[in-house]
């Protein structure tokens, strides 16, 4: 029993790993390439787990050399125009000048019904309000609206924005992350009188603590 539980572990983590040296990108951002050698890793991976009379070492190489293989050729597209076209395609557009392409969506093999979910996911419900929109290499539809259907922004008010001052994570279900404390400027001292204002004596009493390098914070302590 414990040969079997040992060679998945291995395997699961022997994975992360791999997947770590791929990048970083979600499934749905993930190029056709990256997609293929995701499946082949999972059905190589799940052969040494079943047949334990397979060498565990039968199942890594295969993986290794999937994952050479994706980061080699990640190299080369990086250097080559034509080797990035021929793997990841190109992005195809399918509405110019608020015209829908009816050629275009036949040819990506997309729907209305495709096209007015990604609308309306990206809270536009009014095609008339899109000027231009195109498939990209990883399916995803992007869209430029049209200049009356454009959100006002400080730069066409001609007014100046506020500086952003971003909150960091600071303590985690009792975890400290001390380069988030250090990003906002504030030290230990500080820290410890903010646990101390809120009443509490020790991080493992806090579940959140967000702060600013205004000073403003974000608290809540951990329910007993």
């Amino acid at each position: 029993m414990l040969v079997p539980f040992f060679r998945t572990i291995l395997l699961y983590l022997f994975i992360i790993v791999a997947f770590r040296l791929m990048g970083k990108r979600q499934v749905a951002e993930m190029q056709a390439t990256e997609f293929v050698i995701t499946i082949l890793i999972s059905a190589v991976a799940s052969v040494p787990m079943q047949d334990l009379n397979i060498p565990l070492l039968h199942g890594i190489v295969p993986i290794v050399t999937l994952i050479c293989a994706e980061i080699f050729l990640s190299v080369l597209s990086m250097h080559s125009i034509k080797l990035r076209k021929l793997l990841s395609g190109t992005p195809v557009p399918i509405i110019c000048n608020g015209v829908i392409d009816q050629t275009a969506l036949r040819k990506v093999r997309m729907t209305l019904d495709d096209v007015f979910e990604t609308l309306r996911l990206s809270q536009i419900f009014d095609l008339r309000k899109v000027e231009f929109a195109q498939v990209e290499t990883n399916g995803q539809i992007s869209f430029l609206l049209s200049p009356e259907a454009e959100p006002a922004t400080p730069e066409v008010l001609s007014i100046q924005p506020p500086v952003r001052d971003p909150m960091e994570l600071l303590i985690s279900d009792g975890s400290l992350f001390p380069q988030n404390l250090q990003r906002t400027g504030h030290d230990q001292q500080w820290l410890q009188q903010t646990l101390q204002h809120n009443q509490v004596a020790s991080l493992r009493e806090v579940f959140l603590l967000c702060a600013n390098r205004a000073g403003d914070i974000i608290f809540y302590r951990k329910e007993q």
